[in-house]
């Protein structure tokens, strides 16, 4: 590695991409110039996404270095129960970033986060969704953006806008004009998504990626800046397929007898609940309660009226409900079981306890461990090989960051990285 200080960066990221395939492709000989650019250059190491670990808001860690709720993007979609319950149906009170209200999302971020664009003055983007603050004509795929994924979805040729990426990141680094870029290529997710993560055609989009990455390459080299760029490969979060599919809107509203608003069936003005997914791990999910919208329906509340909660936790499509209670506390609910925690900022301790068995299967036996509590470092440095590695850190920080925003309840489905669902 050089010793001369990188005047730039360049984020290279491979929407949706696993650790374990990109290593076996590696190991095969099949990704020659990441493991040239690893071994010569740099590192190889495997990370923990955020939650809600879901194309989108999972970028906004690399643009801002907060987590999505911090961001006031709590996930894919989102019910803002206090506004509803003041201003009725609107597309204030709810959105989807999956389509056209895709463009709302840099006006619905914190005004107060700074993001990468009004850092680096000089920076670039290439189909990021995320372009809060960018300078006019930076956004380098701004007025296209739109209708090549449009192309792209209704054709199924996702290889194309990772070509058009590439190309358009050759331009940039001929032109020598920026000093941070970030470069989106969407095509290990979206194939994924329509057969297997491991499927041959999955494959190849990786060995497509590592070939525009040895173009970038390159490029860098021909104009003089390879030594002075600093690059990250890096993935937004690792794609899992799924086995068990519970629609959980339909399901509220068929099994338990709720009228509940979802996507794509939003064309309605009374109803008891609301269910928003966030791609296919995690949905949020917001109940009317005694005050209307505009009060916080809490755990206790809603054990005490049903057996809704537990019915969630034993679903085989389920991994982990997590719901706010009162007086602070997060209860985390599996087929194992049922647990809360608080955590004591000022202290930096977390107080944790279970009924029998621990509902996270972190603790066996570890009834003192439990008892003087821990730290959040602490349980992010003794959980990290769990099922639910830093499930005390996003919990905390998402009802921190989002509890004066958002009122949700949560469900977790059942994926190899699990993730969440909360009441708030």
């Amino acid at each position: 590695m050089s010793d001369a200080p990188y005047k730039r960066a360049i984020i290279i990221l491979a929407d949706g991409a696993r650790p374990d395939v990109l290593n076996e492709e590696m190991a095969k000989g099949n990704l020659p110039n990441m493991a040239d650019y690893f071994a010569a250059k740099g590192t190889n190491k495997s990370m923990l996404t955020c939650f809600p670990s879901t194309t989108g808001p999972a970028y906004l860690p690399y643009v801002t270095g907060c987590f999505p709720g911090t961001c006031n993007v709590p996930g894919i979609r989102w019910f803002d129960k206090p506004h509803y319950a003041k201003s009725g149906w609107g597309f204030k009170s709810f959105r989807s970033y999956c389509g056209p209200e895709t463009m709302f999302l840099d006006s619905d971020m914190n005004p107060k986060i700074k993001t990468a664009w009004e850092v680096f003055p000089q920076s670039k983007s290439i189909f990021n969704g995320v372009t809060k603050g960018i300078k006019k004509g930076h956004d380098l795929t701004s007025g296209g953006r739109i209708w090549h994924y449009y192309y792209a979805h209704m054709t199924d040729r996702w290889s194309y806008i990772d070509r058009v990426a590439s190309h358009t990141m050759t331009k940039m680094i001929a032109s020598k004009d920026f000093d941070f870029a970030f470069v989106v290529f969407p095509s290990v997710d979206e194939y994924s998504h329509r057969s297997s993560v491991f499927h041959d055609r999955v494959r190849k989009a990786y060995q497509e990626i590592d070939s525009y990455i040895g173009k970038m390459r390159e490029d860098l080299r021909r104009v003089g800046l390879e030594e002075e760029t600093l690059v990250f490969v890096v993935a937004d979060h690792g794609l899992s397929d799924t086995h068990s599919h519970f629609d959980v809107g339909p399901w509220l509203e068929q099994e338990k007898g709720l009228r509940t608003f979802y996507y794509t069936n939003i064309a309605k003005f009374k109803f008891d609940a609301a269910s928003m997914v966030s791609g296919n791990g995690m949905v949020h999910l917001y109940f009317k309660g005694q005050e209307g919208w505009k009060g916080r329906k809490c755990f206790e509340e809603i054990s005490h009226e049903s057996l809704l909660l537990d019915e969630l936790r034993i679903h085989p499509a389920v991994a982990l409900v997590a719901t706010q209670g009162a007086n602070s506390a997060i209860h985390v609910q599996t087929e194992k079981g049922h647990g809360s925690f608080r955590y004591d900022l000022a202290r930096d301790q977390i107080l944790y306890e279970f009924d029998r068995d621990d509902p996270l299967g972190i603790f066996k036996g570890g009834e003192a461990v439990l008892s003087n509590g821990f730290s959040m470092r602490e349980s992010l440095a003794s959980f990290y090989d769990s099922y639910f590695p830093d499930v005390f850190c996003q919990l905390f920080l998402a009802i921190v960051s989002i509890a004066s925003y958002w009122r949700y309840c949560a469900v977790g489905l059942r994926v190899p990285v699990a993730t969440f669902v909360l009441e708030f």
